[in-house]
C-alpha cells in the first residue's frame, strides 16, 4: 500500500499516531468495542461490518469513504489490490469536492486541469533539451 502499511492493524496504529488517538478513542469513533480495535491491531481478522464502520469514521465523504473501504478490504485480506481499477484517495477527495460545483465552476476546473497538463508537458520538453 502507498502509505507503507501492509495490514489493517498497522493502518489503525498509523491512524492513531497521525490523529493523536488512543485505541479507546478509535473504538468510540468507529462504534465498536476497545477489544475489537485492540484485536485488529494484534492481527485478528476484521468482520466486513467493522471495515465499513472504520471507513465511515475515517473516510470522509462519499468517494473518499468508498476508496478507504476498498483499501481496508485489501489490508484485511478480503481481496487483492486492483491498481488499474482502484479509486485512489486523492482522486476520491477531489471527486467529493467537485460534486458540489455548478457547470460554470466545473468548466473552470476543467480549464485549469488542461493548463496544468500543458505546463507539465512543457516542463518535460525543457528537461529533454
Amino acid at each position: 500500500m502507498s502509505d507503507g502499511v501492509s495490514t489493517l492493524g498497522e493502518w489503525i496504529q498509523l491512524k492513531c499516531a497521525e490523529d493523536g488517538l488512543s485505541l479507546r478513542q478509535v473504538a468510540t469513533k468507529v462504534g465498536v468495542s476497545h477489544q475489537t480495535i485492540a484485536g485488529l491491531t494484534n492481527g485478528k481478522k476484521a468482520l466486513p461490518q467493522t471495515i465499513k464502520k472504520l471507513a465511515k469514521a475515517f473516510g470522509g465523504d462519499d468517494h473518499q469513504r468508498i476508496a478507504l473501504e476498498d483499501k481496508l478490504l485489501c489490508l484485511a485480506g478480503y481481496r487483492t489490490e486492483r491498481p488499474d481499477e482502484a479509486l485512489s484517495e486523492p482522486l476520491a477527495r477531489l471527486l467529493d469536492k467537485l460534486n458540489g460545483l455548478d457547470a460554470d465552476q466545473l468548466g473552470m476546473v476543467e480549464q485549469f486541469t488542461v493548463f496544468i497538463m500543458t505546463m507539465e508537458t512543457r516542463g518535460d520538453n525543457r528537461d529533454r533539451k
